[in-house]
C-alpha cells in the first residue's frame, strides 16, 4: 500500500505545467455518459510486475450531499508481452459525486500471475453510480496508454 501511495504522489507531482507538457496525449481518454466520466492519465508499473497502478480522475453527480448511494467502475488493462496477452483487473468505488473531478489510483492485478512490462498497453472501464437524481453510466473502450 505504501508503494501505491508513493506512485500516486509521484503522479500528482507530474501535474505541474512542465510534467503536463511531456504527457502523451494518447494516454488520456474520457467518455461521458449521463454525468459519469473516468480518465486514465498514467499507468505505473508496481515493484511487483504483476500489478500496474492506473492513475486518473473520475467525475459524477452531482448528487445531494455530494455522495452516491452506490456504484463501482470496473477497470481493465491488457498488454501483449512476448506474444501473450496479459490482462489485469481492478475496480474503483466512487465516494464523492459532487460534479467535480476526483483523483484516483487503482491497482490492476494481472490474472494468472502473468507480468507486465514498461511499454504500450490498453486500458478500459465500465461502471455506474446511483444517487438521488438517478443512475449514471460510463464505458471506456480499450484505449492506448503507456506503462511507465
Amino acid at each position: 500500500m505504501r508503494r501505491i501511495a508513493t506512485l500516486f504522489i509521484t503522479a500528482l507531482l507530474l501535474l505541474t505545467p512542465a510534467g503536463a507538457a511531456t504527457a502523451d496525449p494518447a494516454t488520456t481518454a474520457t467518455v461521458t455518459a449521463t454525468g459519469l466520466t473516468v480518465t486514465a492519465r498514467w499507468a505505473l508499473l508496481a515493484d511487483d510486475p504483476t500489478a500496474v497502478v492506473l492513475v486518473g480522475q473520475y467525475s459524477c453527480g452531482p448528487f445531494t450531499g455530494g455522495v452516491p448511494d452506490r456504484g463501482v467502475i470496473d477497470m481493465g488493462l491488457t498488454q501483449v508481452v512476448n506474444g501473450v496477452e496479459v490482462r489485469g483487473i481492478g475496480y474503483l468505488t466512487p465516494t464523492v459525486c459532487d460534479g467535480t473531478g476526483q483523483w484516483y489510483a487503482v491497482e490492476l492485478t494481472a490474472v494468472g500471475g502473468a507480468t507486465f512490462r514498461r511499454a504500450a498497453a490498453r486500458w478500459s472501464a465500465s461502471g455506474y453510480v446511483e444517487g438521488d437524481s438517478g443512475m449514471q453510466n460510463v464505458s471506456v473502450p480499450p484505449t492506448r496508454i503507456v506503462i511507465r
